[in-house]
């Protein structure tokens, strides 16, 4: 039995429901009357505006700390994802026009979508790049006995859950979770459509999925399981087999990333030293395929070879739009480019050796450890002082220090009586939130090591 997805369902602009708010007093609002954006537009606006997206201003994108102005930042790189995310939306909505169902002038909605899908790709990032992740789950499997022990939950199951979400943090999963959600007030309540969510999953199953062990990859933690179960359904996002299936955009929501960090790490890389100027340039320029352009500068090459990418991985989507469109494609794009563009991106890989074998980055990879490491320490210890106490009064002394010095004690007051799975999400919320530098500045004040001795 064949199936297809329709776009008339995956342009979905429901959000989920906000039972806190009434929603006769929202929609009366005079600011909602004069609004004249689409649900899409107002994605994009929601995102851009949020904290979290603020905040990626001060992530690191792959060099740490760096002290050049010319080194992307998460908050650059996912600007520069979104600029070629719109690109390829402009020529999705062309062909499906041609081969599916998408309504007349939807191709409006497909560019505020896709753009808003990678503005968030990397929302749920920690600090320190994707050394913030290992950490996070290292730490995490080192403290099973002491933090995640059976009488801190209410059962094995809810024990379960918490553990394999927490021993496969993922900063994708994380920023479904902060894209999704209604009750994060520090994520800006964000509840982005559901045709934006969807368009930014590249692996739609569960941390306890199998395929999670397999790929290390997932984009949904339990505890949004249910979200992410209403989202499938109402875009009717599964396959002939019934199983989940990715939005059509969401390929290309990742190929966008793809090409952006492929290149432009590159870049940065020669501006800090690390990669030799002449050898990139080379690359760039056959990845180009434009061997006269040999005069060009570096940033004037770069131009060029992300537009190649652009078009080589277009190809693919379109060579294989009919499987997309029957939920059948699970893999990237670039697993089925042409045996010349595997090869030259065998080449960037080769480059990322140097770049992840640099000195000053496993040096700050290795503070990030202990970094995180106190930071996680502290609030896990707090949590357990929250969950026992009847009160505010009753936590421990200096688990309401670290409280005053993250969470506050008003939303602690306001969530006292929330379970220990509830407040271990929270702590893993408050770390992955956090950029380099704040990370650094409260490890530094929860150790004792900001104190002035004047």
């Amino acid at each position: 039995m064949s199936h297809k997805l329709s776009w008339n369902k995956l342009l979905s602009s429901s959000r989920v429901p906000n039972p806190n708010r009434d929603a006769a007093k929202e929609v009366s609002r005079s600011y909602v009357k004069a609004d004249r954006r689409t649900a899409f537009e107002a994605d994009y606006d929601r995102i851009i505006f949020s904290l979290p997206f603020r905040r990626l201003a001060r992530k690191t994108q792959v060099h740490p700390m760096a002290s050049n102005d010319h080194i992307h930042n998460r908050l650059i790189h996912s600007l520069e994802v979104a600029s070629v995310g719109r690109s390829l939306a402009d020529r999705v909505a062309e062909l499906a026009f041609k081969e599916s169902d998408l309504p007349k002038n939807a191709n409006i909605d497909l560019s505020w979508i896709l753009q808003s899908a990678c503005l968030v790709h990397d929302l749920g990032n920690p600090p320190f790049g994707h050394a913030g992740e290992e950490v996070v789950r290292a730490w995490v499997k080192e403290h099973l006995d002491e933090y995640f022990s059976q009488e801190a939950f209410e059962d094995e199951d809810q024990r379960a859950r918490c553990i394999s979400d927490c021993l496969n943090f993922e900063g994708n999963a994380q920023g479904f979770r902060i894209a999704a959600r209604y009750d994060n007030p520090s994520a800006g309540y964000l509840r982005l459509t559901y045709a934006t969510l969807s368009s930014a999953i590249k692996y739609p199953w569960l941390s306890t999925d199998a395929r999670t062990r397999k790929k290390l990859k997932h984009n949904v933690y339990t505890t949004e399981a249910d979200i992410f179960q209403e989202i499938a359904d109402e875009l009717e996002l599964y396959n002939a087999q019934g199983n989940f299936c990715r939005h059509p955009l969401s390929f290309l929501t990742e190929a966008a990333d793809d090409i952006c960090y492929r290149i432009l790490d590159l870049e940065d890389a020669v501006e800090m030293g690390i990669c030799k100027r002449h050898e990139v340039h080379q690359l760039f320029l056959a990845i180009s395929h434009n061997p006269e352009n040999d005069w060009m500068s570096l940033p004037q090459l770069r131009g060029q070879a992300i537009q190649s990418l652009i078009n080589e991985f277009w190809n693919v989507y379109a060579a294989d739009f009919g499987n997309i469109m029957n939920g059948e494609r699970e893999e990237d794009l670039k697993a089925s480019l042409d045996e010349n563009y595997r090869s030259l991106l065998s080449e960037v890989n080769q480059f990322y050796e140097d770049i992840f074998g640099h000195r000053k980055k496993i040096a700050t990879e290795l503070g990030a450890y202990h970094i995180l490491g106190r930071v996680l320490k502290s609030l896990f210890k707090t949590i357990q002082s929250i969950v026992a106490s009847e009160n505010y009064e009753q936590i421990h002394f200096l688990s309401k220090r670290c409280i005053e010095l993250t969470w506050g004690k008003e939303h602690v007051e306001q969530n006292l009586t929330n379970n220990y799975s509830w407040w271990v999400q929270q702590v893993m919320d408050y770390v992955s939130g956090m950029t380099d530098d704040y990370a650094m500045k409260v490890s530094g004040e929860i150790g004792g090591f900001s104190l002035d001795m004047k």
